[in-house]
């Protein structure tokens, strides 16, 4: 059955819009389905329309120098990036936004040598992250730049139904000590659902994930005790586990396994016509992933920082409890005014409404709080170029 709160979600897809788009659309959507090619976007095509109305400060700040921006790292974030930055150059002539979809540790080992102009991961650098860039730098600005929910993903066939999981039985399939579809943990949760006799396959990323730390973490959360593995971007999964790099391969994983469960970010179950399970959140209720409930997770805790960012099993009936924000990271102090201008000026209109913010639905995010919208602009104002000055305006 199919609940409110999926209904609003899936009106107005954007599959219309980039049907519309023809081939350069296709490119996307490959992006998102295949796991040998890397996700890389280079000013690709849109998946929604930006508000007509953006605020005076995003029209005042909205031009930014022509030249080439290199950015890389979660994969997460990746089909949002997609649209923004295309729509950001589609009025900055000149502008060329490269980011590629490597993984939310890769984009940060880049960051950290250099190589990049920004990152973005799902999970911002600790301390010892912090430690390798150098202190001439200054301290390292991380922001959130997008909301999403990580779906647990099955292709069990012969079920048509929604299953129901919780947090014991879904550390227990992930840690390998539940292996088939039928164990009596699973059936108990899904009443009249006949569950196959067949071994599962848990479907992971093999590489540094942020989509990893977001969903680990809700295991330690759900399960404070008896969830062993870490919270981390990198696990030391069962060797029964099927290990591919990148939200996209993962889900083309999933999509060719029979019997598999595996975690992606909501997009790609969207897009891939994935069944997804309702979770048992911390109010004991069974939630659909959603915008609805992805936002009500992030509503019970307003207030984020790069060092107390998680909002796993958040309280409340409604809350979708593997949610989380994508964050980026950029050098409060710049080297370059040009690189620099780039870097906060498609920054801050990406992460506000009136500008990026407002694809986030028509691509199944959730746009970023207002609170923490000025949260974020508060923090790109302190980011200075050569000689201090401040790269964006007030």
């Amino acid at each position: 059955m199919t609940t409110t709160n999926e209904t609003r979600t899936m009106r107005g897809r954007r599959a219309a819009p980039l049907a519309a788009l023809g081939l350069a659309a296709a490119a996307l959507l490959t992006a998102c389905s295949s796991s040998s090619t890397p996700a890389t976007t280079t000013t690709a095509p849109p998946g929604g329309t930006l508000s007509a109305d953006n605020a005076s400060y995003l029209a005042a700040d909205l031009k930014a120098p022509a030249g080439t921006l290199n950015a890389s790292g979660s994969t997460f974030v990746q089909p949002f990036f997609t649209s923004a930055f295309y729509a950001y150059t589609g009025k900055n002539p000149g502008l060329q936004v490269n980011y590629q979809g490597v993984g939310s540790g890769a984009g940060i080992t880049a960051f950290e040598a250099g190589s990049v102009a920004f990152a973005a991961s799902d999970v911002p650098m600790g301390a010892s992250d912090l430690a390798k860039v150098p202190a001439s730098s200054g301290p390292v600005v991380q922001v959130p730049d997008i909301l999403g929910g990580v779906t647990v993903s099955y292709n069990v066939p012969g079920v048509s139904a929604r299953l129901k999981l919780d947090g014991p039985t879904l550390a227990g399939i992930f840690d390998g000590t539940i292996t088939m579809w039928n164990a009596s943990q699973i059936t108990a949760l899904n009443p009249g659902v006949t569950l196959p006799s067949h071994a599962i396959v848990p479907e992971v990323r093999a590489d540094s994930s942020g989509t990893t730390y977001i969903f680990t973490d809700y295991l330690k959360s759900a399960n404070p005790t008896t969830w062993t593995l870490g919270t981390s971007k990198t696990i030391a999964w069962p060797a029964t586990a099927v290990q591919t790099p990148k939200n996209s391969g993962v889900a083309a994983s999933i999509k060719a396994t029979p019997y598999s469960i595996g975690y992606v970010e909501l997009s790609y179950a969207i897009q891939n016509k994935f069944a997804y399970a309702a979770i048992k959140n911390a109010a004991g209720t069974y939630v659909v992933p959603s915008l609805n409930t992805v936002a009500a997770d992030a509503d019970q805790k307003p207030n984020v920082s790069a060092t107390d960012f998680s909002i796993v099993n958040q309280a409340g009936a409604t809350s979708y409890p593997i949610s989380g924000y994508s964050w980026a990271i950029l050098l409060q102090k710049q080297t370059s005014d040009t690189t620099g201008a780039q870097v906060v000026k498609v920054l801050d209109w990406t992460t506000h409404t009136g500008g990026g913010q407002d694809l986030a639905a028509g691509l199944d995010y959730v746009a970023l709080p207002p609170a923490v919208q000025n949260q974020v602009r508060t923090q790109l104002l302190t980011v200075t170029g050569t000689t201090g000055q401040t790269l964006l305006s007030k």
